[in-house]
């Protein structure tokens, strides 16, 4: 089966219509941080399944799921294994071993995606892939406004397209 994820960051309280247009026919979605309100959940929830964490402008008590809104998630999506934080380098800190309760990390995931910088780029580290899918709101770097989408079958990653909105 194949799979579609779509993935954004760095909101700010809006969520353009382009998203949902953009992430209509995935399978899931993740928010890398910086979310700033509810109803940005709310409107892919009723997309997709969302997993959503903390981004340096994010305060857990303005979610109603405050509970499953995280510093940090790592969940599977198609057999593939994704870790998300907000900042990169928290990505790369808990990569290493350090911030995270211990064994959270078992194995090493396939995908790391965060936000923060809001400029879209890959990088392959190693075994796994670092994704940060701009944001559609904000901007940096000379960057269109952006998320991602990543394609999986058979639990492989088989391709990521960044979408400019």
């Amino acid at each position: 089966m194949i799979y579609t994820v779509g993935i954004v960051s760095d909101t700010h309280g809006r969520l353009p219509s382009a998203v949902l247009t953009a992430f209509a026919g995935c399978d899931y979605i993740l928010h890398a941080g910086d979310i700033g309100a509810q109803s940005v959940l709310d409107e892919l929830e009723a997309t997709a399944p969302v997993t959503a964490v903390l981004g340096n402008c994010d305060w857990p008590e303005h979610y109603t799921n405050a509970g499953e809104v995280s510093e940090w998630a790592h969940v599977e999506v198609g057999g593939v294994s994704f870790f998300m934080m907000h900042r990169p380098e928290d990505v790369m800190a808990a990569l290493r071993g350090h911030g995270l309760p211990p064994n959270a990390l078992a194995t090493l995931p396939q995908v790391c995606v965060h936000g923060h910088t809001h400029i879209p780029r890959t990088e392959q580290t190693g075994a796994s892939l670092t994704l940060c899918p701009g944001s559609p709101t904000r901007p940096r770097g000379g960057s269109n406004p952006s998320v991602a989408l990543l394609t999986i079958n058979e639990g492989t990653v088989k391709g990521v397209e960044f979408v400019e909105l």
